[in-house]
């Protein structure tokens, strides 16, 4: 399969960049699927990841309901696009903080407008207001919660799932002209949400980013 350009991930990828110094020392990666696409962004002493699917990249098989560790044992957890596959996520948050260490730092993102995938386990999608509830019912302290883009880019990013499926581009001679394509597209979309500080626009986004706390 090769790579086709999307708004989403190249604005995930960014957001979460910024926000990397807050990871550290003992990191579990939940929900590292089959290759790493953010922990080179990390400074760390120790980096396991675990997955509900056996895979090279995995070090650990357990689900986040039932993290299979001991109570404090992590400085850091990063959950990247995972929750909205969890279908008990008040278990899932009170494992995460269960198994942090006081004052432990999770880092995660959730999307709030993303088409169908991973059916029949696509359960969710998250306001700012449901994350930093979820967080807060746990006992985290929230010290972040940013949004991923607005209208421009999700339109973008709508237009490019909608073509790749409607094609089946992924596999198509013109993938890599048609990636090019989106490329241009997405760019423009990104140049104009930068610039458009509406209301309006600040009303869509692609999901956000939070950084929480475990209290000491």
């Amino acid at each position: 399969m090769s790579y086709i350009y999307k708004t989403g991930r190249i604005e995930l990828y960014e957001q979460i960049k910024r926000q990397a110094h807050f990871v550290k020392g003992k990191v579990l990666d939940i929900g590292a699927g089959s290759f790493s696409r953010y922990q080179n962004l990390f400074c760390y002493d120790e980096y396991i990841k675990i997955d509900v699917v056996p895979g090279r990249n995995v070090d650990v098989v357990g689900k986040i309901e039932k993290i299979p560790f001991t109570d404090e044992t992590f400085d850091s957890i990063v959950c990247t696009q995972v929750l909205g596959d969890v279908y008990n996520l008040h278990e899932a948050f009170d494992e995460m903080y269960r198994v942090l260490k006081p004052n432990g730092i999770i880092l995660l993102t959730e999307s709030l407008f993303d088409p169908l995938h991973d059916e029949p386990h696509d359960f969710f999608r998250f306001t700012k207001h449901s994350l930093k509830r979820l967080a807060e019912d746990a006992g985290f302290k929230v010290k972040i919660l940013e949004q991923r883009g607005g209208y421009w880019s999700i339109m973008a990013q709508f237009k490019a799932r909608y073509w790749i499926e409607r094609l089946h581009a992924n596999n198509k001679w013109f993938v890599r002209i048609f990636s090019f394509g989106l490329k241009l597209l997405g760019s423009w979309a990104i140049f104009l949400d930068r610039h458009d500080d509406s209301h309006a626009n600040r009303m869509f986004t692609h999901g956000y980013i939070l950084i929480a706390q475990k209290h000491a």
